[in-house]
């Protein structure tokens, strides 16, 4: 299960652990140095790179940022329909679940459906909760109506587009397999109508499929990430390494709000690897602690080397 990790200041002595930013030299443009100084950040969680959101398309007003399609949705010049979901994939499926509810109602041609992790920004929340979250078995239940008027948007926008190209009723229009179809066997497709399509005006309602019209959900379907999993080629939080990067692992207190009484970390420190070990605030008002090491393993022997006493009389 995944929830935000909780933020705080960094200490003076952890940030001369990280590497530092770089001085402006004189002329340098102030949106160059604040790249830099931006690369400097710290977090608890790393957060996959987001697919690059088609540009375009004219916001629907009242539409917020998670029913936008620009920000899930991109098609390629070959037709490869890329959608970028708003969960981690634990093994429960969701990088082919969610792409699924996507390209059925888009009509995609699911032999060049593709998906990717989206990032920390606002579109990626739960739906529902307003927050990244994987767990608690609410990735399809959540972002069942979301996924499926996603595609749906993306669909009337393809259509828009071809319509618009044929000077001919987009309602005399239909899809099918990737592509948009027209009388007296016009075809376009979804490749060649996605720049235009990004930038017709994005539907605020949309007409969802009759499940009895379904052609994806609910049928026997090859994993869009099997291939990738089995091979060992998929690539992992776990396994992102880049200059001057710790490894955080966080002991937190046995029920929610619990402080901490006492902190005896000199086992952890000892420990080689370890450059660390802070208080930090976590969930609900709670006090934890951080271990930071050069990676997983010698973090997590720190943990584990953690003397802790917790104070839970006041929750």
């Amino acid at each position: 299960m995944h929830f935000e990790s909780s933020t705080f200041a960094l200490p003076k002595a952890l940030q001369q652990l990280l590497p530092q930013p770089a001085v402006p030299e004189e002329g340098m443009a102030r949106r160059s140095f604040l790249k830099v100084a931006g690369a400097a950040g710290f977090a608890l969680g790393v957060f996959p790179l987001a697919a690059s959101a088609q540009q375009g398309g004219v916001p629907a007003e009242g539409l917020k940022p998670t029913q936008q399609p620009a920000a899930f949705v991109r098609i390629a010049r070959d037709g490869t329909v890329t959608v970028t979901i708003n969960r981690l994939d634990f093994g429960q499926g969701v990088q082919t679940g969610l792409p699924m509810l996507l390209a059925e109602e888009l009509d995609a041609d699911w032999s060049k459906v593709r998906s990717e992790h989206g990032n920390a920004d606002p579109a990626y929340v739960d739906p529902a909760f307003g927050m990244h979250l994987t767990g608690g078995s609410n990735s399809i239940k959540n972002s069942w109506l979301q996924y499926r008027e996603l595609g749906a948007r993306t669909r009337a926008m393809l259509v828009a587009a071809a319509a618009a190209q044929w000077k001919v009723d987009a309602a005399k229009l239909r899809t099918d397999q990737g592509f948009v179809l027209g009388a007296g066997g016009r075809k376009l497709g979804y490749g060649e109508l996605a720049e235009a399509a990004m930038q017709q005006p994005v539907p605020q309602k949309v007409a969802l499929k009759d499940p009895k019209q379904f052609r994806l959900i609910g049928k026997p379907t090859g994993r869009l990430d099997a291939r990738a999993k089995s091979s060992g080629q998929q690539g992992y939080g776990i396994d992102l390494r880049l200059p001057g990067m710790l490894t955080a692992v966080v002991a937190r207190p046995p029920v929610f709000g619990a402080k901490l009484k006492s902190v005896d970390d000199t086992a952890a420190k000892a420990i080689k690897g370890v450059k660390a070990v802070l208080r930090v605030p976590v969930d609900r008002g709670g006090e934890g602690v951080a271990v930071l090491a050069d990676g997983y393993w010698p973090a997590k022997q720190g943990r584990d080397a953690l003397k802790l006493q917790w104070d839970t009389a006041a929750v």
